[in-house]
């Protein structure tokens, strides 16, 4: 080669770039082999998960009664063939009818509208294992999302406050049924406090009626819940507007319960459960200092009482409602006196009779979640201290009665209001006895009614007493 030659190199050529979804499946096949024993190990955990919960299902015996919920709950529908075709003859028939027809004709069905589908459904629900558990991870899970409520329970610090109270349903115009609406709550306040107003009215001389409402948790614990939270979702104001509007209206004797209780809460007392809807024994007593000091008669000093404790175990309704309470349990204390248990308390529930030698079923609650039915409870746990009838009497001693119309806020403050009269204490919710008798009594001195704001927005009973009360007194008069 001449030594004056130009040697020329050729370039190497650059590689050839991969598509892009080339390169994608690459690496899909790359992670594919790292992550097979991932997906298999969740795969063999969902199955797993699913062969427990089956296997628990079947093996786990099925609860007729829940204790944290307080419900009873759903069992195995029965099912048959002639079930089967109506069940498909109803289908059938709905499918022919307008709307209007179907919302008539399923109001006419009420409870018996429910398909077998639909009773499976809540019998898998109400039986699903571990259910209780699971609802308490539910409820953290809602406490760790930062939305401070499980099942319209707020979680106010260690209070579970409900955010509204209104139940139960009511008929349009067309007779169709309907959720009641915090209107409709408004206005069954207004005409409770009118009924009442009837039943005054009409009583005889010697004969007075008074009137006591007590708060909600809500309406008694407003400080605890958050800066943040929307209080005009509770509706209290429109609930207590129409309350406090009526009562002035038609003149009623009211003694004044919430505001008393909340400046006692303010103040750093005892006086509303944590976990539960009622006030607490102490609470209770405020009340009977109010009632009573409105009879024109001196309230018995707190330190005249032996607070003994109970339970600190207590858990209640907004507990069941909620799924979990996260502030503690609650602390039941009994009041006790000198010679308490020289009452009798006779509890009447059909033929059902309890008879307790003072206030308190104390053995019969100790073991069991609803522990606030030691106040005046039956035998029968599942009466609980909302009895049809009970008769409080001091033995051996005649003294002025009391008719005492109540929910279950009045079964603790029986023990205060027993020290000055004999009671015949009705339930509405559970009895629609006739009480005539009760009422002819010589020594009937005082009716009082007692609700709390819950039960007075939803119960319509008030119109079952001023059914019997008003004309009963109205036919006395003429004789």
């Amino acid at each position: 080669m001449d030594n004056n030659e130009i040697k020329v190199e050729t370039p190497a050529k650059k590689p050839k770039k991969k598509p892009e979804a080339e390169i994608l499946l690459d690496k899909q096949l790359e992670m594919k082999a790292k992550t097979r024993k991932t997906d298999i190990a969740i795969l063999a955990s969902f199955c797993a998960f699913i062969l427990f919960f089956g296997v628990a299902f079947f093996v786990i015996k099925d609860k007729t009664y829940s204790e944290t919920e307080k419900r009873t709950l759903a069992q195995m529908p029965s099912l048959s063939f002639s079930r089967i075709v109506n069940d498909l003859k109803r289908d059938l028939k709905l499918m022919t009818m307008t709307e209007d027809e179907k919302k008539a004709y399923i109001a006419e069905l009420g409870d018996s509208y429910k398909v077998f589908s639909d009773e499976i459904g809540d019998y898998y629900a109400d039986q699903f294992p571990f259910r209780d558990q699971l609802r308490v991870v539910k409820a953290a899970a809602e406490i760790g999302m930062l939305k401070q409520e499980n099942n319209d329970v707020v979680f106010a610090g260690e209070y579970l406050i409900k955010k509204d109270s209104v139940s139960g349903v009511t008929k349009n115009e067309d007779g169709t049924l309907r959720d009641r609406t915090y209107e409709d709550a408004a206005e069954t306040i207004k005409n409770n406090v009118h009924l009442l107003s009837g039943i005054e009215q009409n009583l005889p001389d010697g004969v007075d009626l008074r009137t006591a409402v007590a708060g909600r948790t809500v309406d008694v614990a407003k400080s605890k819940l958050p800066a943040v939270f929307p209080y005009e979702d509770t509706h209290a104001d429109a609930y207590w507007n129409a309350y406090n509007e009526q009562v002035e209206e038609d003149k009623i004797s009211a003694v004044e319960l919430k505001n008393v209780i909340k400046e006692h809460f303010e103040n750093g007392e005892y006086v509303a459960y944590k976990t539960d809807h009622h006030w607490t024994s102490l609470g209770a007593y405020y009340a009977y200092c109010e009632i009573i000091k409105s009879y024109g008669i001196e309230p018995y000093a707190l330190d005249t009482f032996t607070r003994e404790t109970y339970t600190t175990s207590f858990v209640g309704t907004t507990f069941a409602k909620a799924g979990a309470a996260f502030g503690g349990k609650d602390t039941i204390e009994l009041f006790r006196y000198d010679g308490d248990t020289d009452y009798t308390t006779t509890i009447m529930n059909g033929e059902k009779v309890t008879t307790l030698q003072g206030f308190y079923n104390r053995d019969k609650y100790r073991d069991i979640n609803d522990k606030y039915s030691v106040f005046i409870g039956s035998d029968d746990t599942g009466d609980g201290g909302n009895n049809a009838v009970t008769i409080v009497t001091k033995n051996g001693e005649s003294r002025p009665k009391m008719i005492l119309i109540k929910d279950s806020f009045g079964n603790s403050i029986v023990p205060f209001l027993a020290r000055h009269f004999d009671l015949v204490i009705l339930d509405l919710r559970t009895s629609n006895k006739d009480f005539s008798q009760y009422l002819d009594d010589p020594d009937l001195a005082h009716i009082l009614v007692l609700y709390n704001m819950e039960t007075f927005m939803n119960d319509a009973k008030i119109s079952d007493a001023a059914a019997r009360i008003i004309p009963y007194y109205k036919q006395k008069a003429k004789q």
